[in-house]
């Protein structure tokens, strides 16, 4: 008869003890969007669309190969670099740095 009673006991202790545990506190609410997905899909591509621009800005462009009196094929630089204003031009000098 104890045989009986034991499996008995353990399920009856499982069986309540489920519901017990299945009363979690619920989730924090979610607060509500300032955007809606449409202006932040918007948004993103506008910037996706701005880096785009600022991509092809930046290529350098050339212009269509020639070919000069010695024979050499010559593409020109439509958009030169410009230098850069925070390192002074290299002065030349005989003398080597130390």
């Amino acid at each position: 008869m104890k045989a009986r009673t034991i499996p008995l006991t353990l399920a009856l202790g499982v069986f309540c003890a489920v519901p017990a545990f299945a009363q979690t506190s619920s989730p924090a609410p979610i607060p509500p969007q300032a955007d809606s997905p449409e202006a932040v899909a918007r948004d993103g591509v506008a910037k996706l669309l701005q880096a785009l621009k600022l991509f092809v800005d930046n290529l350098p462009q050339y212009a269509a190969p020639e070919i000069d009196a010695q024979g050499n094929i010559v593409i020109r630089r439509l958009n030169p670099p410009t230098a850069r204003r925070d390192t002074p031009p290299p002065q030349e000098s005989d003398s080597l740095p130390l």
